[in-house]
């Protein structure tokens, strides 16, 4: 789907964490004598990509792109956005607990494994659907101009991190 170019900024960090959501995924499928190592590594980078970009991506997305749509339509209202924050406090709430589970159990692979792979899919799945059902929406009801200029807010804000993989 082509996308407006003021949202290019937003669709190219899905890509990065598209990226990271794989290499999640792959971690939990190793074979078994390298699943631990493949899934600590994986969540470690995660994290990483997740303090280094994610974080920020997030409050754009909340800060940025949600004011701008909510100046046309009620967000309360709608339930696609409500859907889109719940996503993100669910996906929050997983990356706080493998946080902690890196922290506090580094021999233990179970909780590492089920929160990498169930944080794979959950980050997968929100970002197939802001693509196919939030910016689309957005992009329907915001003109040109409000784009181009949140566009640019993005883009500056996106040219001060690393999306590393």
């Amino acid at each position: 789907m082509k996308r407006h170019a003021g949202l290019h900024p937003l669709s190219q960090h899905h890509h990065f964490a598209l990226t990271q959501a794989l290499l999640m995924r792959r971690a939990a499928e190793a074979p078994a004598s390298r699943r631990a190592a493949a899934l600590r590594q994986a969540a470690e980078k995660f994290l990483s990509f997740w303090k280094k970009a994610g974080e920020q991506h997030f409050r754009e997305e909340e800060e940025l792109l949600l004011p701008a749509y909510a100046r046309h339509t009620p967000l309360e209202q709608d339930p696609v956005v409500a859907r889109m924050l719940a996503e993100h406090a669910k996906i929050r709430g997983q990356i706080q607990q493998l946080q902690t589970a890196l922290e506090t159990s580094p021999e233990a692979g179970l909780p590492i494994e089920e929160g990498v792979a169930t944080l794979a899919r959950a980050l997968y799945d929100l970002i197939r659907y802001e693509e196919n059902e939030v910016f689309p929406r957005i992009e329907r009801v915001l003109g040109d101009a409000e784009l181009q200029a949140l566009g640019q807010r993005l883009t500056r804000l996106h040219s001060k991190y690393s999306c590393e993989i």
